[in-house]
């Protein structure tokens, strides 16, 4: 009879170090997967807040009367709007922009034809996509200028 109390005893003292392996290993899990959330998180806001910035400098630049903007006298130029057209990945090195991007202005016109954008239209599926509007003058009337940033 002392055998089996013993074997029980034994069996017993096992199952329970079952239990503690297991819930370590189950602490471990949330863990891990609560430091992978809030760093994802971190991520996406900090990409998103780099959208945002490069949207604010690019409507400020491309909104100028600079060499790289597309003013002149306060209002749009259309030869310089062209070249925004013609010449979109020199004026993106320019502007010191990393991501790709678009604009429209309502009425928009390209070497005399209707145009709906100014810049590189997104061809695939994109993550992010931020929008920055202001207002111009193009064609003597107020307008409103929607630039478009993506990655």
């Amino acid at each position: 009879m002392e055998k089996f109390i013993l074997i029980n005893k034994k069996q017993g003292q096992a199952w329970s170090f079952d239990l503690v392996i297991a819930g370590f290993i189950f602490l471990v899990g949330i863990m891990v997967l609560y430091v992978y959330a809030i760093n994802y998180t971190s991520q996406s806001q900090q990409h998103l807040d780099e959208l945002f910035y490069e949207g604010r400098l690019a409507s400020e630049l491309i909104l100028s009367e600079e060499d790289f903007g597309i003013l002149t006298n306060d209002r749009v130029n259309q030869s310089k709007l062209e070249e925004y057209d013609s010449y979109y990945d020199a004026k993106k090195g320019v502007l010191g922009i990393s991501h790709d991007f678009y604009f429209n202005i309502s009425g928009l016109e390209l070497s005399g034809s209707p145009a709906s954008y100014v810049g590189k239209m997104n061809t695939a599926e994109i993550e992010d996509l931020i929008q920055i509007t202001r207002i111009t003058i193009y064609k003597n009337k107020p307008t409103k200028l929607e630039l478009f940033i993506y990655n």
